[in-house]
């Protein structure tokens, strides 16, 4: 779930912008997994767009070689890494 301002854009301290957070949602971002926690079941997941890393459960992340083959019903894309 991502803060977003009221144009619809990442907000809050994924943005450079000073604007009011308009509300939260649950987006699809493409990154690359850059580290794995089997035992909590997460992944810490580099934007590709912003560069930000976040921990990610799992259960959430698709992992996709070709992201123009994506199913963008999910929540989160990931492309693999290699």
């Amino acid at each position: 779930v991502f803060p977003i301002d009221e144009y619809g854009r990442l907000g809050g301290l994924y943005s450079l912008a000073d604007l009011p957070i308009m509300e939260h949602k649950e987006m699809t971002r493409s990154g690359t997994i850059v580290e794995r926690d089997i035992e909590k079941q997460y992944f810490k997941i580099r934007d590709d767009e912003k560069n930000f890393t976040e921990w990610v459960p799992m259960s959430d992340v698709v992992v996709v070689q070709d992201s123009r083959k994506m199913d963008f019903s999910r929540r989160l894309l990931v492309e693999a890494d290699g």
